[in-house]
C-alpha cells in the first residue's frame, strides 16, 4: 500500500489578547503567566514592553532605589517592574532565537515586527496613524519612555491601548490597580486621552462580553493558571476601538472593559 500524498493540517485561530506591561513586568509571576498564555491566546506584546527591556538597566536601579521620593511619577503607587521578572525577561530575549518567539508585535516597520500571519502588512502604518493621534490628545505626556522618571503603568499602557485599536478591537488583559477604584492602567490612559470608556458591570445583559469572559476563564483554567492568579491582583479585560478616517482618529473612539 502507497503511503498517502494528502496532509491534514487543523489550526484554530486563537483569540488576539494584547498583555498590557504591566502585568508582564511588575509581577514575578509576569513572564511565565505570558508562556503560559501562548498555548490558549494569541499574544502580543506592546512596544512600551520592548523598550523597558531595552532600559532594564535602568529600570533595574530604580527597583534597587524604589524608596526615592523625587521619581516625577504621576502616580506615587504605582506598581515598579519585579527585578526577577525583568531579569527573566532578558534572560528569555538573549536565549530565544527570534523567528521562535509564540509572541506577537508591532516593530518600526514590518520586517520587524512578529504578527505569525496574523495581521496585514498594513498593521505597522495603522498603528503609527492610531499611535500619533493619541499621542496628540495626552497633551504633553511622554508615553514613549516612560522609565526615564521612573516606570509610569499609565504611560506605558498607551501601546496596550492603541495595539487593542490597531488590531481592531483585541482584548487587552491587565491588572487591576491598587488606586482607589481599582481601575487597570489602560482605562486611565483612555481617561487621559479624553476618549469614552465603559465600564460593563452587568455581562448577563451583554452576552458576547459574557461568553468571551467564560472562553477566558476556560483558557486561563486550560492553561494550568488557576494557582498563579492567586498570587496576581484581578485582571480585568479591555477592548478599544478607534473612530473613522479623519483628522482625529480617537474623536468617536470607544472602549469597553470589564473585571475578569
Amino acid at each position: 500500500m502507497r503511503r498517502s500524498d494528502l496532509w491534514l493540517t487543523v489550526r484554530q485561530r486563537k483569540l488576539p489578547c494584547v498583555i498590557d506591561p504591566a502585568l508582564a513586568l511588575c509581577h514575578a509571576q509576569g513572564p511565565r503567566l505570558a508562556q503560559q498564555l501562548t498555548q490558549v491566546v494569541e499574544p502580543w506584546l506592546t512596544r512600551s514592553f520592548w523598550q523597558a527591556i531595552d532600559a532594564s538597566e535602568l529600570l533595574l536601579l530604580g527597583v534597587e532605589a524604589r524608596e526615592a521620593a523625587a521619581s516625577g511619577i504621576d502616580h506615587p503607587a504605582a506598581p515598579q517592574p519585579a527585578s526577577s521578572a525583568l531579569l527573566e525577561w532578558m534572560q528569555l530575549r538573549e536565549t530565544t532565537d527570534a523567528g521562535s518567539w509564540l509572541f506577537r508585535w508591532i516593530g518600526d516597520c514590518f520586517a520587524e515586527s512578529q504578527t505569525h500571519d496574523s495581521a496585514d502588512a498594513q498593521i505597522v502604518a495603522r498603528y503609527e496613524a492610531l499611535a500619533e493621534a493619541y499621542n496628540a490628545r495626552l497633551q504633553g505626556l511622554d508615553p514613549g519612555r516612560p522609565w526615564l522618571h521612573g516606570y509610569d503603568p499609565v504611560a506605558a499602557a498607551m501601546d496596550a491601548v492603541v495595539l487593542s485599536a490597531a488590531l481592531s478591537g483585541a482584548a487587552v488583559l491587565s491588572p487591576l490597580s491598587g488606586a482607589p477604584g481599582c481601575v487597570p492602567w489602560p482605562v486611565q490612559s483612555l481617561e487621559r486621552a479624553h476618549v469614552d470608556v465603559l465600564l460593563i458591570e452587568a455581562l448577563p445583559a451583554q452576552p458576547v462580553f459574557a461568553a468571551e469572559r467564560a472562553l477566558l476563564h476556560e483558557a486561563l483554567a486550560v492553561a494550568g493558571l488557576a494557582p498563579m492568579l492567586e498570587l496576581l491582583p484581578p485582571l480585568a479585560v479591555l477592548h478599544v476601538l478607534a473612530g473613522d478616517e479623519g483628522e482625529d482618529l480617537w474623536r468617536h473612539g470607544r472602549s469597553w472593559w470589564y473585571r475578569l
